[in-house]
C-alpha cells in the first residue's frame, strides 16, 4: 500500500488510487522497524505546509515538556506517600492541570497525523473516487463536531470560573486547552478536506 504525503507543494508523491482514504495524512503500516517509521515520519513532516510544520513541531514539544513535568509532578507526590508519609497535593493539582492539557494537545496531534482509531475494512472495499467522497463526507462530521465543541468551549470560557485552590492557578487557563485544541482540530480538518478534493482521481485524470 503506498504511502501519501500531500502538501508541500504542486507535487503529490503518492499513489492516490491506491490508498486515498488516507490522503491527508501519512500510514505508518508498520513500527517493526524504528529507523523506518522515523524516515517515513519526517518525509510526511517535510511535506506538510509550512503553518502545519510549525504546529506540529511546537505542539510536541510542549507536550513533551507537559509530559516531563507531569511524570516529575506525580512521582513526587508517590515518593511523598510512600516514603514521606505524607501527601503533595499541589503536585497533585499540578499533574491533573497538565494531564488535561496533553489530552486536548494529544487529540489535535493525533488528527493532524491521522493516528485516530479509524475501522476502514468497508471504505477499502471502494473504488478510490468513492474512497475520497467517503474521506470528505467524514472530515465534514469531524468539522460540525468540532465546531460544536468550539462554541460550547467559547460559552465555558465566557464564564470566569476564579483560581484553583492550591495553586492559585486562574482556571480559565485550563478550560482553554479546550477550545485551542478544538480550534486546531477545526484548521486540520479543512486542510484535510482540501486536500481529499485538491487530490481527488477526477480532478487528476483532468
Amino acid at each position: 500500500m503506498a504511502h501519501t504525503y500531500p502538501g508541500g507543494g504542486d507535487e503529490d508523491r503518492t499513489a492516490p488510487e491506491d490508498d486515498p482514504h488516507r490522503a491527508a495524512g501519512w500510514e505508518l503500516e508498520t513500527f517493526e522497524d524504528p529507523e523506518q517509521a522515523a524516515a517515513e515520519e519526517q518525509e510526511w513532516h517535510v511535506h506538510l505546509p509550512l503553518f502545519f510544520r510549525v504546529i506540529d513541531s511546537v505542539v510536541k514539544t510542549v507536550m513533551v515538556v507537559f509530559l516531563v513535568v507531569l511524570l516529575v509532578a506525580v512521582g513526587a507526590n508517590v515518593f511523598g506517600r510512600f516514603v514521606l508519609n505524607t501527601s503533595l497535593p499541589a503536585s497533585a493539582e499540578l499533574a491533573r492541570f497538565l494531564f488535561i492539557w496533553v489530552i486536548f494537545l494529544g487529540a489535535a496531534l493525533a488528527h493532524l497525523h491521522n493516528e485516530h482509531i479509524a475501522v476502514t475494512v468497508f471504505v477499502d472495499r471502494l473504488t478510490p473516487a468513492a474512497r475520497r467522497w467517503v474521506v470528505v463526507l467524514q472530515e465534514v462530521i469531524i468539522l460540525v463536531v468540532v465546531v460544536a465543541l468550539l462554541l460550547s468551549a467559547v460559552q465555558v470560557m465566557s464564564i470566569d470560573p476564579g483560581t484553583s485552590a492550591l495553586l492559585n492557578v486562574p482556571l480559565q487557563w485550563v478550560n482553554f486547552s479546550v477550545p485551542f485544541s478544538a480550534g486546531l482540530m477545526g484548521l486540520i480538518t479543512l486542510y484535510r478536506i482540501a486536500v481529499a478534493l485538491r487530490s481527488s482521481p477526477e480532478q487528476k485524470a483532468a
